[in-house]
């Protein structure tokens, strides 16, 4: 998945969470006024972070995303294997993304979580 598509995702998850009123306000925030971290993966345990389900940090794909609980189908498993295998050959995710309010807030990057915690890697974040 390419910056501009995942970008495009998070502008949309942020507006249909009614955090910006408008594209321009969302789009304005995500390219002014985030900032690139690297955080650890323990962050999202334990329901820290709204709009991310802790318990899709399971050792596998398909514990993470089981039968019953696929929102994308075997999206969900494909998706996570991928970036896992971007991981284990030492290629670039791209980043998640965040707002952060009285707490974090996903906006983009579930199965990225999910392959980070898998892998036992600190994840790439916008944070705005």
């Amino acid at each position: 998945m390419d910056y501009i598509a995942v970008l495009q995702d998070s502008i949309d998850t942020s507006i249909s969470m009614k955090i910006f009123k408008s594209r321009e306000e969302s789009s304005v925030a995500h390219i002014f006024k985030s900032k690139l971290v690297k955080l650890p993966i323990a962050l999202f345990k334990n329901q820290n972070v709204e709009n991310f389900e802790s318990i899709r940090l399971q050792n596998s794909a398909i514990k993470a995303y089981p039968l019953n609980n696929r929102p994308r189908g075997n999206h969900d498993i494909n998706s996570v294997k991928f970036y896992q295998k971007q991981i284990q050959s030492n290629k670039e995710i791209q980043p998640i993304w965040l707002i952060k309010k009285d707490k974090y807030i996903l906006l983009d990057g579930a199965h990225r979580i999910v392959a980070s915690y898998i892998e036992n890697k600190s994840i790439n974040a916008y944070v705005i």
